[in-house]
């Protein structure tokens, strides 16, 4: 998955193979890389659940280690789920949803784990508009509208309701969010919260499914692809999202979503 600035110089364009052409927007708690695929990614895994729909009529496919290929008219892929993906020249939503936010834990009810087949006719009016969105130029704000719409149709499809988040834990995320550069410590946090450090980590690790520190790098990788996203420099990102130069954004982004970022391409 990904999103990010275009290639930097034609050095970069014959050594590494773009992955798409498209845009991409982020919102609380989710995002949406929409385009035209290229490449496919190498392995990967990342805390968001993956929404991937194929818009132009063809298929999305996925591989997991020690597996081929498998097609697909779209799909979902579970937090922390290692895969690689490929949609060559198929226009192509990827979607990221946060597990415990509310959209993430409706969706999320619908799989078990690893990668399973989607029922594209619940949601087709829904991807349409999506489709038609991106090709019209919508601003970022429809764009968003239209893939939320798309998780919400998918999400209606079960009738467990969310469970909200611990408060002590949302408020935790809060902080965090509002602090992103700060070498801020789990201690810090817990004792913010009223909680031990102990009670925290395990408090934490409950009600978001990640720990501590792996999410904190979740949601500076946001921030640094959000910055991105709306053009600026890989430098400027990186330090948009607390990391110490654009090397380690691009090693953490390749990690996260099996590409480099400066293999993705602005619309």
């Amino acid at each position: 998955m990904s999103e990010v600035a275009a290639m930097a110089n034609s050095g970069q364009r014959g050594a590494i193979k773009p992955f798409g052409t498209g845009r991409a927007v982020l919102w609380r708690g989710g995002m949406i890389w929409i385009g035209t695929a290229g490449e496919p990614t190498d392995f990967h895994a990342h805390h968001a659940i993956q929404l991937a729909l194929a818009l132009s009529g063809g298929e999305v496919r996925f591989r997991r280690p020690g597996d081929d290929w498998t097609a697909y008219k779209a799909a979902i892929v579970g937090a922390h789920q290692p895969h690689a993906f490929e949609a060559r020249d198929e226009l192509v939503a990827l979607i990221l949803v946060e597990p415990e936010s509310t959209e993430g834990q409706a969706i999320g009810q619908l799989y078990s784990e690893g990668i399973a087949s989607l029922p594209a006719d619940a949601f087709a009016p829904e991807s349409a508009a999506l489709a038609a969105a991106f090709n019209d130029g919508a601003s970022d704000a429809e764009l968003i509208a239209c893939a939320r719409a798309v998780i919400s149709a998918l999400g209606s499809v079960h009738p467990s309701p969310a469970r909200p988040l611990d408060r002590r834990i949302e408020r935790a995320i809060a902080i965090l969010r509002e602090r992103p550069g700060d070498a801020i410590t789990m201690a810090e946090i817990a004792e913010a919260v009223f909680l031990s450090p102990e009670r925290f980590r395990h408090l934490f690790l409950q009600e978001t499914g990640i720990r501590f520190r792996p999410y904190v790098l979740w949601l500076r990788l946001e921030l640094a692809v959000a910055c991105s996203a709306a053009g600026n420099s890989l430098t400027d990102a990186a330090h948009a999202g607390g990391f110490a130069d654009s090397a380690h954004f691009s090693r953490t982004f390749k990690r996260m979503f099996g590409i480099a970022p400066v293999s993705v391409r602005r619309e």
